[in-house]
């Protein structure tokens, strides 16, 4: 029998956005990505910042942790094999099955060289005094499915459907499991290798044919889509990738190249099309293959309730597709569903593995709000603001959140509000915002111009209380994460600054009591003041920077943006 008190660290230091993640009898208790502490958007390598940084934020000690739980089997090395041999699909089948299954894994010299290359962060690991007796290995797509099944609502009595899809981890971009009892199964042949990645070999090389980043601008292509014409590029972009014809479970690429490959072959067949149409139809297609596989997961199964891994379900408009499938029932997306989130996903898995092992019955605890990450006390803001010469700026208010809502409600302000503990996850929800009344659509420009930069046809989110997603979003449901996307009604003018400016959808974060209460008082505030339930909010941070971590960084936003105010702490900075 095992200890009662099983604590987890989990780390992610291979590719990008980098991060490590602790949890505590089943509960994420601290989880950040280096890219926040370093100020690097999606750094990667040793993430050593960020270990230090969630013993700090969970108020644990290195020499508590049980086991050391590391995200991903296979390093970067086997990506140049997909530039050396990019016709031999059979290849990619082995060494997709080899790293599949423990018995072949020990077999890969990868597997030798990834424990070599370990040695900088075990001597770091060594230096805090992090015991590594107990050392897991958690494959990439299994951390993907940890992260959404052990974060999803339901409890273990009710099996789930499993599913993970990015653009390649460990060989691998998609997976089919299910979850029961603790437990996840991964279903036998329903892994589909890199080369025929939807998200890689699909969405990646398209969103680079357009000119942009072929890694991470994939929302972009997203947000280009409604202003192009579906139609007029469809049957091109058919011919890139497919549902396997052999097994629904699987992609299958049809263009007999990979990475680089395929940009010429993409310029051959797309040459004479317009790129709002080619984004048009890139957009189409992938909703209509991811949601047929969904569909096809569940006729498989038999199982209606799904819980979603993978940056490809970072696609709003796609999700809120497969949540409308006649065959699925309920359905859970991880909020940090890109590889920000495989270190809690690793600590998740590696808390299982040791629990069931120690014949210890595991704790689940269902994802209430994902603010993981750094507080600052209002002392620490004091010493900031010293240091800096902006204390006399600054004015303490007893209700800031109070104060934040009357200044978007009675002024054209652009208010930043950083606040308690920071987000976990791409997305910022109200913690780190940059917030405005979304009812004056003059705002974007203001935004865009000054602070944000974003390409013109990008859309904002809006922040919507809870109690009023009936007036603004049709066919509502609660949406705490801004990981759907939907249709708005007739009152949209109220957020109007918050919609995609050509088919007026809506990507919200719904907002309550229950995930966060000092941001539903902004909101209130803001309500009781103009008869609007929603708010325009924005990431807080300058463009090609990620979201900002601590009060530095906050006042050097501010100070380089065209920001009105900040709201740190309790704090209120007016720049005029």
């Amino acid at each position: 029998m095992g200890k009662n008190n099983i604590v987890v660290l989990g780390i992610h230091y291979f590719g990008h956005d980098s991060g490590a993640a602790l949890v505590q009898n089943g509960k994420v208790v601290a989880a950040i990505n280096e890219e926040k502490i370093r100020n690097i958007k999606h750094c990667g390598g040793y993430p050593t910042k960020s270990i230090e940084e969630v013993f700090k934020i969970a108020k644990l000690e290195p020499s508590q942790v049980d086991a050391v739980a590391i995200a991903g089997i296979m390093g970067e090395e086997f990506l140049p094999l997909s530039q050396m041999f990019p016709n031999y699909r059979s290849l990619f089948s082995y060494f997709s099955l080899l790293k599949a299954h423990k018995k072949g894994l020990e077999h890969l010299s990868s597997y030798l060289e990834r424990i070599m290359k370990m040695d900088p962060i075990r001597n770091f690991l060594n230096t805090l005094g992090v015991p590594l007796n107990e050392l897991i290995f958690v494959e990439h797509h299994a951390a993907h499915a940890a992260a959404a099944y052990y974060l999803s609502p339901w409890n273990f009595d009710d099996e789930v459907l499993i599913l993970t899809a990015d653009g390649q981890g460990d060989g691998l971009s998609s997976t089919v499991n299910i979850g029961h009892k603790s437990n996840i199964e991964r279903i036998e042949n329903s892994e589909t290798s890199y080369y025929d990645s939807l998200g890689l070999s699909f969405y990646s090389q398209i969103t680079a044919y357009l000119g942009m980043n072929w890694a991470f601008d994939a929302y972009k292509v997203m947000g280009l889509a409604p202003y192009g014409k579906t139609t007029l590029s469809i049957d091109k972009i058919k011919h890139i990738i497919d549902i396997d014809t052999t097994n629904p479970l699987k992609f299958r690429n049809k263009m007999n190249a990979f990475l680089y490959a395929m940009q010429p072959k993409l310029h051959e067949l797309l040459k004479e099309d317009r790129f709002d149409n080619i984004a048009a139809a890139t957009q189409s297609c992938f909703e209509t293959l991811i949601t047929k596989w969904v569909s096809s997961a569940v006729e498989k199964t038999g199982i209606r309730k799904i819980a979603c891994g993978g940056g490809n379900f970072l696609n709003v408009k796609a999700n809120r597709k497969i949540l409308s499938l006649d065959n699925v029932d309920d359905i859970f997306f991880c909020p940090a569903a890109g590889d920000d989130g495989i270190a809690v996903g690793a600590a998740l898995k590696g808390y299982f593995e040791m629990a069931s092992r120690d014949g210890i019955k595991p704790t689940k605890e269902p994802l209430k709000g994902n603010y993981f990450g750094s507080s600052f006390t209002n002392e620490q803001i004091k010493d900031t603001l010293k240091k800096r010469g902006m204390l006399d700026k600054a004015q303490y208010i007893d209700d800031i959140d109070e104060e934040v809502g009357e200044l978007l409600a009675t002024s054209n302000m652009v208010v930043a509000r950083f606040s308690d503990r920071l987000e976990w996850g791409p997305r910022a929800l109200g913690n780190r915002s940059i917030l405005a009344n979304a009812s004056d659509i003059r705002v974007v420009r203001k935004i865009n111009n000054a602070i944000k930069m974003r390409d013109f046809w990008m859309p904002f989110g809006p922040s919507i209380l809870s109690t009023r997603i009936d007036d603004y979003l049709i066919n509502p449901m609660e949406s705490p994460y801004m990981m759907m996307a939907f249709d708005t009604t007739e009152k949209r003018d109220d957020i109007s600054a918050g919609l995609h400016p050509y088919d007026f959808t809506s990507r919200p974060q719904t907002v309550n009591s229950e995930y966060n209460s000092g941001y539903e008082r902004v909101l209130k505030s803001f309500e009781s003041k103009t008869s609007i339930g929603g708010i325009l909010n924005t990431s807080f941070n300058i463009h090609g920077y990620p979201i900002v971590w601590d009060p530095e960084r906050a006042l050097d936003t501010l100070e380089n943006s065209s920001l009105d105010v900040l709201a740190i702490g309790n704090y209120l900075i007016k720049k005029n």
